[in-house]
């Protein structure tokens, strides 16, 4: 029974399997956990309100998960990686082996081991690169709470729009941590966002997208008390032709940190601000529609070339997810092997 509801939250939607997957407590650390708090965190993956998720997108995703079940059960059929919407039938097609495609941290690490849920907090990994070896620190933690990094990146879509301020999104919380505030806590100077917008202005066409990958510059806005100089905001995420999500290609995710090292480099260069380190998130592991391992090697990928013309950078990585904080030190964890 565990690897038919296994098999079916891996035929979930990209941006749904790890939901699923601790809804139903698949991911290593959330079996034990009451549903309340497995709730908790997948509201928070999926970026929506506890409450919202409860009555609306957990009903989904449990009606989503059954019909596959059954409808493998009532016409033999393995599952596959489908798109059920409702609870009526499914179609279904002939799946590959089932060591085809394990939990992410499989596809990084060659084992089936599930990715492990790291603590929050700040971890320092010592990582071989081609060039040397890198320390790179990987914070368990909400970016906007990171301090004394001289940049940090934001996760934007191709039209530059940051999320709302109330979004739990990368974008959204920078956008919040950096605007003006009255004594109350409201908005007066939303700093960040009218920068990005002035940037767009100067260098794109009002209404069209910029190539992903494209990277734009502000300053820190209020996240200056806290040691930050800049905010870089990576275009990396395409709206879908269809519904609300978004879709990130790792090639987008690469381009964006090569792009992100090189403008740093050239504002170092020119003596304006010192910068010497670069905190990055997992681009499209939320909304995004990226698988975290995916990301996450991709932005390694990238961090190889940056590193090896410039080695003098301090890099940090960035997740408020536990479960995605653990694939990344597997994929650091597999540059030894």
């Amino acid at each position: 029974m565990e690897e038919a509801l296994r098999r079916a939250v891996d035929g979930l939607d990209p941006g749904q399997r790890d939901v699923g997957r601790i809804t139903f407590g698949l991911l290593p650390g959330t079996r034990a956990l009451p549903g309340k708090a497995r709730r908790s965190m997948a509201a928070e993956l999926a970026d929506i309100g506890v409450d919202r998720f409860r009555k609306h997108q957990e009903k989904l995703l449990i009606r989503q998960v059954a019909a596959a079940i059954m409808a493998a059960a009532g016409t033999g059929a393995p599952m596959t990686h489908g798109n059920a919407t409702g609870p009526g039938p499914v179609a279904t097609a002939a799946a590959s082996s089932p060591a085809s495609e394990t939990p992410e941290a499989s596809a990084v690490s060659g084992t089936s081991r599930p990715p492990k849920s790291v603590r929050a907090g700040r971890h320092r990994v010592d990582t071989p690169f081609p060039h040397g070896e890198v320390t790179i620190t990987l914070h368990v933690a909400p970016i906007e709470l990171i301090e004394d990094v001289d940049v940090l990146v934001s996760s934007e879509n191709v039209y530059f729009e940051m999320s709302k301020t109330f979004r739990r999104t990368i974008s959204g919380s920078l956008r919040r941590a950096g605007a003006t505030k009255d004594a109350g806590g409201r908005i007066v100077d939303d700093v960040i966002a009218h920068q990005l917008r002035s940037w767009s202005e100067r260098s794109a066409p009002s209404g069209l997208p910029v190539a992903p990958g494209t990277v734009a510059v502000t300053s820190a806005g209020a996240l200056a008390t806290r040691g930050v100089h800049r905010i870089f905001h990576a275009a990396v995420t395409t709206p879908r032709a269809t519904g609300n999500g978004y879709e990130t290609a790792p090639e987008a995710v690469a381009l964006a940190v090569r792009r992100v090292f090189e403008l740093a480099g050239e504002e170092r260069d020119s003596g304006e601000v010192p910068l010497r380190s670069v905190a990055l998130p997992l681009f499209g592991a939320g909304r995004g529609g990226l698988a975290a391992w995916r990301s996450a090697e991709a932005v390694l990928g990238a961090l190889e070339i940056a590193l090896a013309a410039d080695p003098a950078w301090s890099v940090h990585l960035v997740t408020r997810n536990p479960v995605s904080a653990g694939v990344v030190l597997d994929a650091l964890a597999a540059r030894r092997r």
